[in-house]
């Protein structure tokens, strides 16, 4: 997407959200690991009002860029989770890259270290679009299980534009300077097709199947090929020593489309696949920039560079925009899943609406996409007074591939910047859509864009409302109940809840942005294996189902 700042302001309208956090009704035991999935995620880091700065005018966000990784070739330290931000707050006059760490689950994050490049560079004083990355093998002197930090730095007045590697060896506590990738002109935003600009942009991490370190970018100095910006990557066979030469991966040649932040992971079969937003998309007038993506057998060897891919898109037509990141993960069938991130949705003719889901395919991409719901939601399109929440977020998995955790700017009330929040949902566990239960005839079906299924189950407003879904336990013991819904009323709102028509309990839904904006509550249930019922009826307030989650 380029530089954030004016890219936004051009494409994007104001935001502004609430966070809350969900209260939890427990049945019979205590809640799981997955502590983090209720309510909205975990805080990570909150910028005090008033300390933001946008260097470009226009609204300051407070963070973008919330990147992530759990550690998976450490050793006794698998399972660590490291978060780093482009924090557009000084320190000292200068931006650092900052890395926090936790090692509970998710649940609490201390700051560990501020990657500085101005004591390398000490008149590139700008720091911005960070990417974290672990190295699963040894390359040159880095043994597996280093830390890899990438970034583009720039002068205060943003006239140049530098790539840049630190690694750290001891898990994130401390960093040192590896090398520069590649320098480029101005920091400056200018998607036209008579653009000028020179800017090498959003650099992100891989390693090939021949072991070769890579780094992805955007590059916009291909204009005399009729290139507006190309996305390409470097090699290093040393360790990110030195680089060899520039190889693209989409450069189309209309002076149009324009491919940029660009992330690459390697697939159960060997395949590498590329994902990366295309700026004037659908059009220059109706810019979305829809997600796109290539595959390659090596990840060396891309096949048809003037080409942009194949646009990520599900059975209905609609598609996903903006700053995308890309995961493989054995786990979902024999096939893996291949889970894309995004800023937000879009219809089948590429207008914005909303951006509450991962899209998931289970083929190495090849046929169908569908809905995973996302752990933490943020106001996708801008549109509550704040700016880039949800803008280049990260996820990753744990060690087992059973666990997916999210990093994601989400919009904060009082301060209207960006906080970055972390939450976690199980990958695999059974899904029931609502619009799939039973339900009473005064209960409605409600069409919105961001349900798991495209629907969603309303008007749960009379005593004699209810939706019951029918589930399977296929061993005794407690389940987690993992239950999506709205609640826009303004207040606390619950539903009742029995099972197999036992007592009835509470479970509490505090307020959510508005009926749209999707959040989890969590409660546990001692179960028998074989089928049960799950009955929700009218409690207190008014609230909305998407689905539940049944899972141990």
């Amino acid at each position: 997407m380029t530089t954030i700042h004016t890219r936004a302001r051009r494409r994007l309208r104001p935001a502004l959200a609430v966070a809350a956090v969900i209260g939890l009704a427990v049945v019979g035991a205590a809640a799981p690991a997955q502590a983090v999935t209720i309510g909205n995620g975990a805080l990570v880091y909150s910028p005090a009002a008033g300390t933001s700065f946008n260097p470009e005018g226009g609204r300051a966000a407070g963070t973008t860029y919330a990147k992530m990784i759990l550690l998976k070739n450490s050793g006794t330290l698998n399972g660590t989770q490291i978060v780093t931000f482009d924090q557009l707050v000084l320190e000292n006059g200068v931006q650092v890259y900052p890395i926090y760490r936790s090692t509970d689950n998710g649940t609490s994050w201390t700051r560990i270290a501020a990657v500085k490049p101005s004591t390398q560079f000490p008149t590139l004083t700008r720091t911005a679009q960070p990417a974290l990355y672990e190295t699963p093998i040894q390359l040159g002197s880095m043994p597996a299980g280093t830390l890899l930090l990438t970034g583009m730095i720039m002068p205060q007045d943003r006239s140049s534009s530098r790539l840049v590697m630190y690694k750290s060896l001891d898990h994130g506590v401390t960093w040192s300077f590896v090398s520069t990738i590649d320098t480029g002109g101005p920091a400056t935003y200018d998607p036209s097709p008579t653009s000028t600009t020179s800017t090498v942009w959003e650099p992100s991490v891989n390693v090939d199947a021949n072991g070769g370190l890579q780094v992805y970018f955007s590059d916009e100095r291909q204009k005399a090929s009729n290139v507006l910006q190309a996305v390409a990557y470097r090699r290093s066979t040393d360790g990110g020593l030195t680089w060899g030469s520039e190889v693209n991966v989409s450069a189309p040649t209309n002076k149009s489309d324009r491919p940029g932040m660009i992330t690459v992971t390697r697939m159960g079969n060997g395949s590498y696949i590329a994902t990366y937003e295309v700026v004037n998309r659908p059009s220059q007038s109706n810019n979305t920039a829809p997600v796109y993506f290539k595959i390659s057998t090596d990840g060396i060897t891309w096949p048809s560079t003037t080409s942009i891919g194949t646009a990520i898109t599900l059975p209905d037509g609609r598609g996903i925009g903006s700053s995308p990141e890309v995961r493989w993960v054995p786990t979902g069938g024999a096939n893996g899943t291949v889970i894309v991130s995004s800023k937000w949705a879009l219809t089948p003719s590429g207008a914005i609406d909303g951006g509450q889901n991962f899209y998931v395919n289970t083929n190495y991409a090849s046929g169908s996409w569908q809905r995973l719901p996302y752990p933490v939601t943020y106001d996708a399109s801008d549109t509550r007074g704040g700016t880039f929440s949800g803008f280049a977020q990260g996820f990753d998995t744990s060690v087992d591939g059973k666990t997916i955790y999210q990093s994601t700017n989400v919009e904060n009330l009082t301060t209207t910047y960006n906080d970055v929040r972390v939450g976690s949902l199980p990958l695999g566990a059974p899904q029931y859509e609502a619009e799939s239960a039973a339900r009473s005839s005064d209960t409605q079906l409600v069409t919105q864009g961001d349900a798991q299924g495209g629907q969603k189950v309303g008007y749960i407003n009379t005593a004699s409302s209810y939706v019951t879904f029918t589930v399977n336990a296929p061993a005794a013991g407690t389940y987690t109940v993992n239950v999506r819904y709205d609640n826009g009323s303004g207040g606390t709102s619950t539903h009742n809840v029995s099972i197999d028509g036992g007592s009835a309990f509470a479970v509490t839904y505090p307020k959510t942005v508005d009926y749209g904006r999707f959040q989890w509550a969590q409660f546990t249930a001692t179960l028998s294996a074989g089928a049960h019922t799950l009955k929700f009826t009218k409690g207190s307030g008014f609230a909305e189902l998407d689905q539940i989650q049944v899972f141990k």
